[in-house]
């Protein structure tokens, strides 16, 4: 690759050497000049972080850079075991290249599960009055279900756990999560539109 190729000929610049065949360069060369040096390996580090993030220097993408979450990656998606539902979405996540493609969000999920009413917010007295996001009837039908658990510190909680039958339900109903948080975010753009019109604007 022409970028790898790059930064082997500065790294040899870098080392004194000719950048064509890595022979070493006469003494009194400007190679051998201790700005040149420190430039070259400046421009070396540049280099070899644009190659590891796929053309971006200082971090990752932008997700709106990213292309569209890839329904068809659920097709690579295999039961492991029961886990929370942050674990189900990492699992799905997990073929997808975080440079090129959008992840999959938790929340996107969870916010369906509740909408759908297979999941609810319930209040536990016993663990000072915490609430817990906790299967519905129709949750605990497609396989969700709570276990009790305590911490190091002696402090109790619930953890919602999916087991196969619910994770294949989530993995089924994506397309379907998306298209409703897409409609949420249009509904909200209209809104707040529609608001920014309605608004009086004060007058001098």
């Amino acid at each position: 690759m022409k970028l790898e190729k790059a930064i082997l000929y500065v790294e040899r610049i870098a080392d004194g050497c000719n950048p064509v065949n890595n022979v070493p360069m006469e003494e009194d060369s400007v190679l051998h000049n201790p700005n040149v040096i420190r430039c070259m390996y400046f421009i070396k580090k540049l280099l070899e972080e644009v190659h590891k993030n796929r053309g971006y220097v200082g971090g990752k993408p932008k997700n709106s850079d990213k292309q569209p979450f890839p329904l068809d990656v659920k097709n690579l998606f295999a039961y492991k075991e029961d886990k929370a539902i942050s674990r189900v979405v990492e699992q799905i996540n997990e073929p997808l290249d975080e440079y090129t493609y959008q992840k999959l969000s938790y929340k996107t999920v969870m916010k369906w599960l509740i909408k759908q009413e297979y999941l609810h917010e319930l209040v536990f007295n016993k663990f000072e009055n915490k609430t817990f996001k906790v299967p519905t009837d129709k949750g605990l039908q497609v396989g969700i279900r709570t276990e009790e658990r305590v911490r190091a510190d002696g402090a109790g909680y619930v953890v919602t756990l999916y087991g196969q039958q619910a994770q294949e339900f989530i993995v089924d109903n994506l397309e379907a999560m998306l298209l409703s948080e897409a409609a949420e975010k249009i509904e909200e753009k209209a809104h707040n539109f529609k608001k920014a019109l309605t608004t009086e604007v004060p007058h001098d």
